[in-house]
Parts: structure tokens; sequence; C-alpha cells
């Protein structure tokens, strides 16, 4: 039996990871585990306080991603997860996940410019967009601005990087198509 596509989509804030995992699991049918999703439903039950109490809600919410998504695996079943999937944390949590529930890795990265990305998220504070427990502040856009891109995560397996910085630009068709074929373990190449 052939082992269970995890589509992880990675990026960092304001990339469109969040609106590109969303559309994948409708078009393709998949549940998604989101971190924010998580997150939020977190600082809902227990409340919002600080950027240190978002930090170690964002932790928990990271360790109910994994275990969610072992369930999920355990059972057979292909999912999505999207967060800023750090290669350092990341890797060696996805390999645990592995060992425990074999799955195919399929990475989707979402990069953009660093100006599009500070500005991106300077509108998102501005327009209310996020839950305030995320306590963002319009003195991190400098930091947005120069994070450079999240690099996938070491577990083999298609990695396919989305430049979102115009959106226009984006095939959301081909993308897709693209990670359906490898959903159902029959991977063809992104046709641009």
């Amino acid at each position: 039996m052939i082992a269970p596509a995890l589509l992880i989509v990675t990026g960092h804030p304001t990339t469109g990871k969040t609106t590109l995992a969303s559309h994948l699991a409708a078009e393709l049918s998949l549940p998604l585990l989101s971190k924010d999703m998580l997150k939020e439903t977190l600082f809902d039950t227990l409340g919002s306080r600080d950027r240190e109490w978002s930090h170690q809600v964002g932790v928990a919410a990271i360790a109910l991603l994994y275990r969610l998504a072992g369930v999920l695996l355990g059972a057979g079943r292909p999912l999505i997860i999207e967060s800023n999937f750090r290669p350092d944390l990341d890797t060696p949590r996805m390999l645990d996940l592995r060992a425990r529930h074999p799955f195919r890795p399929v990475q989707l990265r979402c990069v953009a410019s660093g100006e599009v990305m500070a500005e991106r998220y300077l509108r998102r504070i501005a327009a209310g967009q996020r839950h305030p427990g995320h306590c963002e502040s319009p003195d991190a856009a400098e930091v947005v601005r120069v994070r450079g891109h999240i690099e996938p995560l070491a577990l083999g397996g298609a990695v396919l990087t989305i430049d979102t910085t115009d959106l226009a630009d984006i095939n959301m068709a081909a993308i897709t198509g693209w990670a359906g074929a490898h959903l159902a373990g029959d991977p063809p190449p992104l046709a641009e």
C-alpha cells in the first residue's frame, strides 16, 4: 500500500501560504491543518496576552498540528499542513512523524520579495485582518523585509517554489494539478 501524501505548505508570513493551502484543500478535497488556525482557537479558548504568551501558544499550536497530522496519516489519509516551518526545528519533527506514520512529502514553498512582504504585513495590521493574539506590530515590518526565504525541509520528495510577489502571475490551476498528481502518486513536471 502506498503511503499517503503530506502536502507541506510553507513560507514566511504574508507570502500567501494560507491562501494557497486553503485553495488546495478545497480543490483537492483534503483536510487542512494550519498552525495559525490552531493558535487562534487556543487564543479564543485561553485568552490573549503579550508577545511571550503568543510565542507559547504558538509552540502549543505546532505540537497540536503534528499530533493531529499523525492521527490522519495513521488512518492512511493524505492531508495538507501549513505553517512557516523552520528547517532547523521542523525537519527533525517531520522525520519523527514520518518514522511513526509513513508519508510521501510534497512541499510547496511560498516566497516573495521583502518589500512586498513588508507592505502586505503593514496592510493586514492596518486592516485588522489578524487575530489580536498574534500581537503583530508595525515595528516588525523591517524584520519581515529582510528575512530572506524559508528553505525547504530536508525530507526528500517533490518541492515546488512559488513566487507570490505578483499575485496576478500565479497559475493556481497548474499548481493544483501538480499537487494533485503528486497526491495520486503520478507526478508530472509543472506546466508553466
